[in-house]
């Protein structure tokens, strides 16, 4: 992999993965009070508490169904009461559980985040609460002419978008074997004309049923120019090419526009492109057609006040190991690699008059990954600012978190602050990771795990969105 200072390339995978939850029990039921679709009603005729249309719908429809609808990603939908109650029991146990809805930056009793993420989409104890309350009444529907209103959806679409532009070519997906995951490159060109700083981006999936994220990065040079027909098949998880990119976002099921904080946009130089870096996800069901994957841009032609660049931190990336070689024998578990950054621009220290502030923060290690925390050094006080922990990690499900608050409110970082990634792994069988990347190339025990770009090499990854003032 090609290293570069700011901006670096980033071939991180953020995806989310909304999964299969299981089988629903086939005994929704509580008793002879219970209908055959799962209500009950008792002996009064009034409607059972807690219930579908008073309770549940409401942040069903906000946190769950942008994955779980027809269509969609997810394996069933849940937009409406019929196809949602016979899951109820699962729903209970996987909110439980803290398993769905997938959101892994959590605060712990060793990360406290500065501001809250954006578009959080947990949830609250007490929904959790009134999910295993149904679940147990039998999952009853209530009376549609009491429902509680629902919340207005998100709009998915970018406001004012400067250009929409779509995949040159279409891509037909299909299972091989079981092979059921593709990583393929589209070049996208925006056609801007003269340097442009983007405020917007905006990711189309062309067919929702199988597009399962995508990755957006940068092509300065516009080398993906030459890819026939504006694709390049397996390209693994980075941007496909040899020249220097830069990671500009991020979509995953259900997904809203990248948008950075106000004043802050990303720079995007005349005559560049940019590429989309799709995890397809294969149904099992026979070909799939993709023609219709793009992007929707909105852009200023004056510079902003801040410039949003990423860096990359760890293995491989910015910064020195403070444990060594990356190394995780056979039946390790709780293997610990740690490492350390001093903030610079280039190598070069920038004075304080400098502007810099953090918005935006992903993780990313593979399969044997269990744990990664990221914090800030303060260079003059030593005092330690957690930017991010996902003491739960899951390869599958990986996303860019960004900071809910104008720029002004973020973290500032100096030059000479330290930056420090800890990452945790689990090389063993008791580790589903690990049995899962074993699988895919037909063994059967734990093997020594290396750095690299493969299936059981290992990353130690943390990329820091940084606004820069005046850059």
């Amino acid at each position: 992999m090609s290293r570069y200072t700011l901006p670096l390339t980033l071939p991180l995978l953020f995806a989310l993965a909304c999964g299969d939850a299981g089988s629903a029990s086939s005994d929704g039921s509580t008793g002879d009070e219970s209908t055959s679709e799962g209500g009950s009603t008792g002996d009064t005729g009034v409607a059972a508490r807690p219930n579908w249309h008073e309770d549940i719908a409401p942040f069903v429809a906000e946190n769950c169904q942008g994955c779980h609808q027809a269509g969609g990603i997810a394996p069933f939908s849940m937009q409406d009461y019929a196809q949602t109650w016979p899951w109820a029991t699962v729903m209970a146990n996987e909110a439980e559980a803290r398993e769905m809805p997938p959101w892994h930056a959590l605060t712990t009793e060793e990360c406290a985040p500065p501001l809250p993420y954006k578009h959080d989409a947990q949830l609250a104890d007490e929904e959790i609460q009134l999910l295993r309350d149904w679940a147990e009444l039998g999952a009853p529907e209530g009376d549609p002419a009491l429902a509680a209103p629902l919340p207005a959806p998100p709009s998915l679409d970018l406001d004012s978008p400067n250009t929409v532009q779509t995949m040159a070519s279409p891509l037909t997906i299909a299972a091989q074997g079981s092979t059921l995951d593709f990583f393929h490159c589209i070049s996208i060109d925006p056609q801007h004309g003269d340097d442009v700083f983007l405020t917007g981006i905006q990711t189309i999936p062309g067919n929702r049923g199988i597009v399962h994220h995508v990755l957006i990065y940068t092509d300065e040079t516009a080398a993906s120019a030459a890819w026939s027909g504006g694709v390049k098949q397996d390209c693994g998880g980075g941007a496909g090419v040899s020249a220097p990119t830069q990671l500009i976002g991020a979509w995953v099921p259900g997904g809203l526009p990248m948008e950075p904080p106000p004043d802050v946009g990303v720079r995007l130089t005349a005559g560049a492109r940019l590429i989309m870096n799709v995890h397809y996800h294969a149904t099992g069901g026979g070909d799939a057609v993709d023609s219709g994957t793009g992007l929707a841009l909105r852009w200023v032609t004056t510079p902003p006040e801040y410039i949003s660049i990423f860096n990359l931190v760890g293995a491989p990336g910015d910064g020195d190991s403070l444990t060594g070689e990356l190394l995780i024998p056979p039946g390790a578990a709780g293997h610990v690699e740690e490492y350390e950054w001093v903030v610079s621009a280039g190598g070069q220290a920038f004075p304080d008059s400098i502007e810099a502030r953090v918005w935006a923060v992903a993780a990313h290690m593979h399969k044997v990954g269990v744990d990664l925390r990221a914090w800030l050094v303060d260079r003059d006080t030593g005092e330690e600012t957690c930017l991010l922990h996902t003491p739960k990690w899951d390869f599958n499900w990986q996303r860019v978190y960004e900071f809910d608050g104008a720029v002004g409110q973020t973290v500032r970082v100096k030059a000479g602050d330290k930056l420090r990634v800890r990452c945790v792994y689990d090389n063993t069988l008791e580790n589903p990771g690990v049995v899962e990347a074993l699988a895919e190339v037909g063994g059967d025990a734990p093997i020594e795990v290396h750095q690299g770009e493969g299936t059981l090499d290992e990353m130690c990854l943390t990329a820091i969105g940084v606004a820069v003032k005046g850059l």
